[in-house]
């Protein structure tokens, strides 16, 4: 009996026990990708990058770029090959492999707490780009800097690679050391030409730790979560005036292709 099989004859004994049924899941995609050579190349215009599969959670997001192809097109048409950019909730590299395939002299930081989420953006950076072009950080971008704890949104719990589901939280979770931005550009990183942010509602405390150094940022492009910002304390509308009194003119580029609700995508230029 192969493993297609079996799933679905043991789906009655998984009912109830979340964390079995991601178990068993996460073996037969593994399996899965395996069989298929375990990675994937996308091109989005004339850039390509090719990442590693060990999940359905990547082998989704490399096939459908997590819904996001037009805004990623948008990105790398907007950003300069000596610029640097910032991926702030980097996830396995989405955009940061596509950027730093698209970069000559310029270089991506990708942000990236959760470490299992980490450890595939690092080997999907490193089978894309010379390491000049790259760079990985553990912190989470926040508006103070301190510790936090990484919660999941999944009803087991558990964190699997390309799972993007995952939020900074002051209850139960991974410790995890939270920086705002502008600390980091007074320790000595290089600053950011363009910012892409999607942190599962936190998107204005990241704005908001970037301080002063904003002014230098010429473009955003930003995942807006109207509902999950609300535990923040923020909303859609507040996060849209902050950038719009900080210089920015905005323009909404759509929601995911792949139906996924409660978001939107939002770019900022000066």
């Amino acid at each position: 009996m192969n493993l297609r099989t079996l799933v679905p004859n043991v789906e009655p004994l998984l009912k109830g026990h979340p964390r079995a049924r991601a178990v068993v899941e996460s073996a037969y995609w593994r399996l899965g990708t395996l069989a298929r050579g375990g990675k994937r190349t996308v091109r989005v215009g004339e850039v390509t990058a090719r990442f590693g599969l060990s999940t359905r959670a990547e082998y989704l997001r490399a096939k459908s770029l997590g819904g996001e192809q037009a805004v990623i097109e948008a990105l790398l048409e907007d950003v300069v090959s000596s610029e640097t950019v910032w991926d702030v909730g980097a996830g396995v590299g989405t955009y940061a492999c596509l950027v730093a395939n698209a970069l000559e002299t310029g270089r991506v930081v990708g942000f990236e707490p959760e470490p299992t989420n980490r450890t595939r953006l690092r080997a999907n950076l490193d089978r894309n780009a010379p390491e000049e072009r790259w760079a990985v950080s553990e912190v989470a971008l926040w508006g103070r800097d301190g510790e936090a704890t990484l919660a999941s949104e999944n009803e087991s719990g558990s964190i699997e690679a390309g799972d993007g589901h995952h939020y900074l939280s002051t209850e139960g979770g991974r410790r995890v050391e939270t920086r705002r931005g502008a600390s980091l550009l007074a320790d000595g990183l290089a600053p950011p030409d363009v910012l892409k942010i999607d942190v599962q509602g936190a998107e204005g405390e990241v704005l908001a730790g970037m301080g002063e150094a904003l002014s230098d940022v010429r473009g955003i492009y930003l995942e807006v979560h109207p509902e999950k910002c609300r535990r923040y304390g923020t909303t859609a509308e507040g996060i849209e005036q902050f950038l719009r009194e900080a210089g920015y003119s905005l323009a909404r580029l759509g929601v995911p292709a792949t139906g996924r609700s409660g978001v939107y995508f939002l770019r900022a230029r000066r």
